[in-house]
């Protein structure tokens, strides 16, 4: 009755979180969703269900809440793919992870012991994906426990090491202080959405260890002012760069970062002259990089309506990362996407851009955005008012970022590479405005050196490479019957060297540059001439050792084992091999060792035979 009661609970649970956009992780809410999916699944299997059966239980919850939450019926599919997904990957790690639980257990009864080592229950977790809620619910039913500080002190120590792995960063990390000591009511207006160029007064400065009242030529520090053009790095766009000036100096804004507070960060450092606390500065963004960071971010908005168009309204932003230089968009889909998928969404935004809408930016509150139907990034905190970007009736979403007046200031749009980051999220490269340009000129460079190393036009370059490959598909079978012939008329005089063992045959034979394939056709063809009996093969390939053992079956009911042959031989030229009775191979290094190997191989076979 538990059992029963706890999988249609998770179930009804997992189903609605993975329809709001939540997929299983290590971390967050996904480790939340992760954990009741797994824990359904174990009680499957004390109920004695045997395979998948969770998406199942999902086909009812959705049946009987659709009407209710219509959003359920349109992304069942997906829905049912990420627990068949999820309930497979756990089925493979369970088997193992319970067996090594069970042995622990064994131990513990034999000892008499009643709690489980800290040790032993991190082991389970850090190898076998075994979580420690898992372990303790599983022992807690047969009367165990598990030493829980022992447990976290392991935990804390692997955390410690990724900890010292880390590079320290410009945000307010743990491993970054010198902002902590900035007065909490320092704060940052940003005015970047109305101009790329302001006056403003310096508040607070740093250095990269302490607060500091000025910073002279040459060295790096990070500026607050009142009030700032610079967008700082946030909702996946990266942040503007520029100049910061004063009468004398200037200071090269190389980052700007976000921080408790409210307040803006500038990290750069000072080309000339000296900037002091109080100072009145101007403020003046790259608007070169501010525009193309632009284009690729409402080219985002563009692509994600044609990706939930073309796929699906299972479609939801899993993450996003625009600069001056390219765009990166993570969704979620279980499925790599067609070339003619691909296509379809790419000319659906480049036709969007053609369409040149008005890019229109409002600021509501959430609950009257939520009502415009704009879409908002599902996990994401938002404040009493939202900004709102809208293009025409195609696309409405939450977004502070920074975008372009009207869609055909994108210019074009390229995708590049479609690949998948994790279970159940796809990941689109593309290119926007002369970004694009600037690979298809590339391409075409490659095209016309690729065309002129093979002395072909580039629009006949295909049909000159297929030609090539044909010839080359010629040369190398005519390469091959050459290596046999030089083979077979290398040992065409060795039958002087059979060694008669009961009316059977052993030759060993050693030739020089012969590759294995090649090794094989000529041991199937002494095979033949020896009648009955076993082929003892042995090649020098430029310091390299080939060896092929093969025997004819009449010898292999005899009791000669072409595997075991070669077994013994291979350790005499430094190497290792095996096969069948019939036919066996290995390689080895030491070509000084062959004439040993031989005859070792030899002296086997008699007496198998």
């Amino acid at each position: 009755d538990i059992s029963i009661r706890l999988i249609t609970d998770h179930i009804r649970s997992a189903t609605f979180m993975i329809s709001d956009g939540i997929m299983p992780s290590n971390e967050g809410r996904g480790y939340v969703l992760r954990r009741i999916i797994r824990r359904a699944a174990r009680h499957g299997r004390l109920l004695g269900i045997e395979g998948k059966f969770l998406a199942e239980l999902s086909k009812t919850v959705i049946e009987g809440s659709k009407d209710g939450y219509p959003e359920l019926e349109e992304k069942k599919d997906f829905i049912y793919n990420v627990i068949i997904q999820e309930e497979g990957k756990f089925n493979k790690t369970i088997d193992q992870g319970l067996a090594i639980l069970s042995d622990l257990e064994e131990s513990m009864k034999e000892k008499g012991v009643k709690e489980l080592d800290g040790e032993d229950a991190f082991k389970l977790y850090d190898t076998y994906g075994f979580p420690l809620d898992l372990t303790k619910e599983i022992l807690e039913e047969k009367g165990y426990t598990v030493n829980e500080e022992a447990f976290q002190t392991c935990m804390n120590e692997q955390k410690e090491k990724a900890r010292n792995a880390r590079k320290t960063t410009n945000y307010m990390g743990a491993d970054v202080t010198v902002y902590e000591s900035i007065d909490p009511s320092v704060t940052s207006t940003f005015v970047g959405y109305v101009t790329q160029e302001c006056d403003s007064k310096i508040t607070v400065m740093t250095t990269d260890t302490e607060l500091t009242e000025a910073l002279t030529d040459g060295q790096a520090g990070t500026i607050f002012v009142d009030e700032t053009p610079f967008y700082a790095t946030g909702g996946g766009q990266h942040a503007d760069s520029g100049v910061i000036t004063c009468k004398d100096g200037e200071f090269v804004v190389e980052d700007v970062v976000k921080m408790l507070g409210g307040k803006i960060g500038h990290i750069g450092h000072v080309t000339k002259g000296m900037f002091k606390v109080g100072d009145t500065v101007t403020l003046s963004v790259n608007k070169a990089q501010r525009a193309d960071t632009a284009k690729g971010h409402s080219a985002t908005h563009l692509l994600q309506k044609s990706l939930r168009t073309v796929l699906g309204n299972h479609v939801e932003q899993s993450g996003s990362y625009v600069d001056k230089d390219r765009l990166r968009f993570d969704f979620s889909h279980f499925q790599a996407l067609t070339e003619e998928e691909i296509a379809e969404v790419e000319k659906m935004v480049n036709d969007k851009i053609a369409e040149d809408i008005a890019v229109n930016t409002e600021i509501m509150s959430v609950d009257e955005a939520k009502k415009t139907g704009a879409m908002a990034l599902f996990g994401e905190k938002y404040g009493d008012k939202v900004r709102v970007v809208t293009m025409g009736d195609f696309s409405k979403e939450f977004c502070a970022g920074t975008h372009v007046p009207h869609t055909g200031v994108i210019k074009a749009f390229k995708i590049i590479s479609e690949t998948g980051v994790a279970a159940g999220v796809r990941r689109i490269e593309a290119l926007t405005g002369d970004g694009v340009m600037k690979y298809y000129l590339d391409e075409e460079k490659t095209l016309h050196e690729a065309a002129k190393a093979v002395k072909a036009e580039p629009h006949k370059l295909a049909e000159k490479i297929q030609s090539m490959l044909d010839e080359i598909k010629a040369l190398t079978a005519e390469n091959e019957k050459l290596k046999d012939q030089i083979a077979k008329s290398e040992v065409a005089d060795v039958m002087d060297q059979v060694v008669e063992v009961g009316g059977y045959k052993v030759l060993p034979v050693s030739v020089k540059d012969v590759d294995m394939n090649a090794l094989r056709t000529l041991g199937d063809d002494l095979k033949g001439k020896i009648g009955s009996g076993v082929v003892i093969l042995a090649s020098d390939m430029g310091g390299k050792v080939n060896l092929i053992v093969t025997a004819t079956d009449d010898a292999v009911k005899a009791g000669a084992h072409a595997g075991k042959i070669i077994k013994e031989a291979a350790a005499l030229v430094g190497g290792g091999g095996g096969g069948r009775p019939n036919m066996a191979q290995a390689g080895g290094k030491n070509p000084a060792g062959i004439e040993a190997a031989l005859a070792k191989a030899v002296e086997i076979a008699k007496e198998q035979l």
